[in-house]
């Protein structure tokens, strides 16, 4: 869904503050070749194919060639290698921040590289840090609009929410741009478990990060496209990367099945943009599906708005009277059992949540998210479900930022989490 952390009067008026915010935000970057790790200057296009291990990490051009990484990963490549390293100028005040290329094994035998950002506290006092790990809300598919592309603040908003709290906590920060965003080749855009894999392997950078000085402790948070990417995160990290041990995770108007969501998004012509951005995503991790058997000829025109601009297809597709063919999703079809298969994630009750949604959400409405709330309380999940009247799939993220530090840090303080699912 298309998301900022900014209150519009209206559906059209908070995708024109988007678009117009998206244009500006061109990050500015230090210059490579810093104080730490093994830098090999600004000139190093990755480590040496033939050398026998990959240094921790190695300086990357300060440019936009950094994201330029069109090869594989070697043979013998392990998940959170890093490839190379950016340090960012716009790190919040107290820390430093560095864009990475690691390695992530997206699907299993499946390795990519995939781009991402770690923010660490400047001061050094010897221990070692938890990690609060970010996974972001939709952004745009093309290359250009990755997290890790833009500048952190925008009109004075983070795109992170609460980070400067978070860093002031003590804790190392970190956050996958997801599989194919930022990096060439397709986004998994919405596809699940490809974007887990990839948070997961983040934490694995990190530990491969010396600047981090990391423990293998961690509390994750997602808005709407993240909060599909944490609760898949829950879903498969006791298997998939079982060295780390989560402590909490929360959501915040969570995106979390995709199949439901569509149907919910094609009621609605401003949606059409949504619906027609997840197409690519669910195509990349099921490539023998075919666009024409959902969209019709003017659906499938609006394609060439995704490459154009981060929401340009907000704009184009909303004036599109029939972009869907009849029957696109319907019991049977092969869109329909590709969603059904992107959402077959079953919570393991692993970790304590806490839930921020907005009554009045209409991209992700609150049945749909109290839905995810009676699943993880079924798991045996402690779950604090709060719900705000009069907040939106937007205005609901400043309530999270308030409150999202303080359960953070006692998830890490060990302290018992609260929950309400004798009342759901």
């Amino acid at each position: 869904m298309r998301e900022r952390h900014i209150q519009a009067s209206g559906r059209r008026a908070g995708i024109l503050q988007l678009a117009a915010a998206m244009a500006g935000a061109v990050i500015a970057l230090a210059g490579c070749g810093g104080s730490s790790g093994t830098s090999s200057g600004s000139g190093f296009s990755g480590w040496d194919a033939n050398a026998a291990k990959p240094p921790a990490y190695a300086a990357g051009p300060g440019t936009t060639g950094f994201w330029d990484i069109y090869g594989a990963p070697r043979a013998d490549a392990q998940a959170g290698d890093i490839y190379w390293a950016q340090p960012r100028s716009d790190a919040p005040d107290g820390a430093n921040a560095w864009n990475v290329i690691y390695v992530s094994e997206i699907q299993p035998g499946v390795k990519k590289y995939v781009s991402g950002e770690i923010y660490v506290p400047a001061t050094r006092n010897g221990q070692q840090r938890d990690v609060v790990l970010w996974n972001h809300e939709t952004t745009g598919v093309a290359d250009a609009c990755a997290p890790s592309r833009r500048s952190l603040v925008v009109d004075g908003v983070s795109r992170v929410p609460a980070i400067q709290d978070l860093l002031s906590q003590g804790y190392v920060v970190a956050m996958s741009d997801y599989p194919g965003q930022g990096l060439p080749g397709p986004a998994y855009y919405m596809a699940g478990q490809p974007n887990a894999r990839a948070s997961l392997d983040m934490l694995r950078a990190v530990q491969n990060f010396p600047d981090a000085n990391a423990t293998k402790r961690y509390v994750m948070y997602g808005w709407s496209q993240g909060g599909q990417t944490t609760m898949w995160t829950e879903a498969i990290a006791s298997t998939y990367a079982p060295e780390f041990t989560g402590l909490g995770a929360a959501l915040i108007a969570p995106a979390v099945r995709i199949r439901e969501l569509t149907l919910n998004s094609m009621k609605s012509t401003d949606l059409a943009g949504y619906v027609i951005s997840t197409l690519p995503g669910i195509h990349a991790a099921y490539p023998e599906l075919k666009y024409g058997d959902f969209l019709t000829t003017e659906g499938l025109e609006q394609f060439p708005a995704m490459a154009d601009g981060c929401f340009d297809v907000w704009f184009t597709a909303s004036s599109v009277k029939d972009p869907y063919k009849p029957g696109a999703l319907v019991p049977g079809s092969t869109w329909w059992n590709a969603m059904t298969a992107v959402d077959n994630l079953a919570p393991k009750g692993s970790m304590p949540f806490a839930i921020y949604q907005g009554s009045q959400d209409t991209t992700v409405p609150p049945s749909l998210t109290q839905a995810e709330r009676a699943a993880l309380c079924k798991a045996g999940a402690a779950v604090d479900y709060q719900e705000f009247a009069g907040l939106d799939h937007e205005t609901v993220v400043p309530e999270a930022a308030k409150r999202f530090p303080a359960w953070a840090q006692e998830r890490f303080k060990g302290g018992a989490a609260s929950s309400n699912c004798s009342q759901s």
